[in-house]
């Protein structure tokens, strides 16, 4: 017998020599580097070559080297520059990279007017709390589209930060902000509070773990949620000095210390009232988006004015030819310009199939009635959707659309790459939405859900409807004002 077939090796069989590592097309364009031995300069270039090498870039994970400031300026110099800029990247991570200030104020200059970057993760470094940087992050911040930002395990930052990144803090797109072990004491409670219950607020989550808040200021924290915030929908409180009795120099008000005299705080208590409070959030903000989308259905129907009936009413016509001409904003405010003029009961209209007699009413009747059909949302938000509702150039384009606008099939689906249009498949190549004979399509969703059977892909529609319905604000519940309803009464 051969020697050879003993140790389990045949020469007659041939060999198959193991395939090439797959990569995906989306991992293509990551650039992942952690614990790479990066530092400084040189490995802050070496990362812009790397970037430099390919088309495209999204991702860029740089966690756990040593780029120090030297390093950071070096790396975000080249992002912030022409040819930086043109690297769409959504998601940047520098945890444990030693960087202190100066490379945070680089961040910064990358960060402003930048509308590609989502998420940033700057967890265990070396940042101080300056008041400068602070105010000039938050500025840079405020001009972007960042969603997500963690400054988690950054025990230097301390109160002084939160003094003045909080107060100077609005950004519309912010939703997301990591601030475990940043050294906070509960003199960083009342600009916590003030940034939560105010209009600039946009966050769904908060986290502030492993930070000394102590009981009175957690317990203020909870009550303004509860009070006066309605975007909340994830906090999370741990290790934050609540099983201690409070002290003699703990600072509060006297609602709160009545509230504490009457009720002794207890973590059981303040965790209930806490998840009573985001599921509150969560459930309005799911009624709230499905009512805006309801009223936006209706009033585009009745709302928007048919361009022969606005020739009518001017003596030149009006042909729009773009979204920045003046005839477009002209017909965009035909709807408001009638507010407040008087209605004359006498007149006599002939009776017309083509005018619907809705559109007869004054203007303020016709938003009153539509009001009804979304009862929980403020009157500023349903202004905000009458008015894009009533505006000719918020409509879809005429000319015909080189992508899909439908779904997107889901790969991860068997019909993705079994069967054909009988049998509800989209064959082995095609990614779009397939036209019967009759004018109908067969649906690119699987089972119904949007984003397909395998959640593997994110519906398009979905994305635009979320897009929408963030545009006009209509992701929260909003409390009304109180002279507001005092007018309206």
């Amino acid at each position: 017998m051969d020697a050879f077939m003993l140790n389990g090796f045949n020469q007659h069989v041939p060999i198959r020599r193991s395939a090439a590592p797959k990569v995906s097309l989306a991992a293509r364009s990551h650039i992942e580097s952690m614990d790479a031995g990066l530092t400084s300069v040189s490995g802050a270039q070496e990362v812009i070559k790397d970037i430099l090498a390919r088309r495209s870039v999204t991702k860029l994970i740089l966690g756990h080297n040593y780029l120090g400031d030297e390093g950071c300026e070096e790396l975000f110099g080249f992002l912030s520059s022409e040819a930086g800029r043109k690297y769409k990247i959504g998601e940047i991570s520098l945890n444990s990279n030693g960087i202190g200030n100066r490379g945070l104020l680089a961040i910064s200059r990358y960060l402003r007017d930048n509308t590609t970057l989502k998420e940033l993760f700057l967890q265990n470094n070396e940042f101080v709390g300056d008041p400068s940087v602070a105010v000039v992050f938050a500025l840079a911040i405020n001009s972007s589209h960042l969603e997500t930002l963690s400054l988690a395990i950054n025990p230097t930052l301390a109160d002084t930060f939160v003094a003045h990144f909080l107060p100077v803090l609005d950004a519309p797109y912010f939703r997301e902000l990591h601030f475990s072990l940043c050294g906070l004491t509960d003199e960083s409670a009342s600009h916590i509070v003030e940034y939560l219950t105010s209009p600039r607020c946009q966050l769904h989550v908060l986290k502030l773990n492993g930070n000394q808040l102590r009981a009175r200021a957690v317990g203020s924290i909870v009550r303004a949620i509860h009070r006066a915030n309605y975007t909340l929908l994830r906090m999370e409180l741990y290790a934050v000095g609540i099983s201690k009795s409070p002290d003699d120099s703990e600072t509060s008000s006297p609602e709160d210390e009545e509230n504490a005299q009457e009720h002794p705080l207890r973590w059981p208590d303040v965790e209930n009232d806490l998840k009573r409070s985001l599921t509150r959030n969560s459930t309005l903000k799911r009624l709230v988006e499905k009512e805006a989308l309801a009223l936006l259905r209706y009033s585009r129907v009745l709302l928007l004015r048919p361009k022969a009936r606005d020739v009518s009413q001017h003596p030149t016509p009006l042909s729009p030819c773009s979204e920045s001409c003046s005839c477009v904003q002209l017909s965009a405010n035909t709807l408001f310009s009638t507010i407040g003029q008087p209605y004359h009961l006498s007149v006599t209209y002939a009776t017309s199939g083509s005018h619907f007699p809705f559109t007869r009413l004054p203007t303020e009747l016709q938003l009153h009635i539509l009001s009804f059909l979304a009862p929980l949302l403020s009157t500023a938000q349903r202004l905000r959707i009458f008015t894009y509702a009533s505006s000719p150039s918020t409509l879809p384009t005429l000319l015909p659309c080189l992508t899909n606008g439908g779904c997107i099939p889901d790969p991860a689906s068997p019909q993705f790459t079994m069967g054909g249009p009988a049998a509800g498949g989209f064959g082995t190549s095609t990614g779009i939405t397939l036209r019967k004979r009759g004018g109908g399509s067969v649906s690119a969703c699987a089972n119904g859900k949007c984003m397909g059977a395998g959640n593997s892909v994110l519906c398009r529609r979905e994305a635009e409807r979320s897009q929408w319905l963030a545009s006009v604000r209509c992701i929260a519940f909003e409390l009304e004002d109180e002279e507001t309803t005092e007018k309206e009464a």
